[in-house]
């Protein structure tokens, strides 16, 4: 009953972590566009810095998730971990999308 109790606990955290990976992938979108708007090099800069975070964030908590048996806690994992892999594929398009190329001097 504890053993149950103690691995309930930790895919309760795994999800809380993988929801707080989500949101801050979210800011971190809201950051890149709120910069490519203002068109200054130094904001645009920053907002990648937290995007390669948000992804990371990202990473972790999927692999965090996927240790876990999706058989007996199924649901809410598949659906975290389907949340989780488009947080991912947005922050791809992001960073493709703010790409800038080296000045040519």
């Amino acid at each position: 009953m504890v053993e149950s109790e103690q691995h309930q606990t930790y895919i309760r955290h795994a999800i809380e972590a993988a929801d707080k990976a989500i949101l801050i992938a979210q800011e971190a979108e809201h950051h890149l566009q709120a910069a490519l708007t203002e068109a200054d090099p130094q904001y645009i800069q920053s907002a990648q810095a937290a995007l390669v975070h948000a992804r990371k964030q990202v990473e972790d908590a999927n692999a965090q998730l996927q240790t876990f048996d999706n058989e007996t806690y199924g649901q809410q994992i598949q659906q975290t971990l389907q949340q989780l892999a488009q947080s991912g594929q947005d922050l791809q398009f992001s960073e493709e999308k703010s790409h800038m190329p080296k000045q040519v001097r």
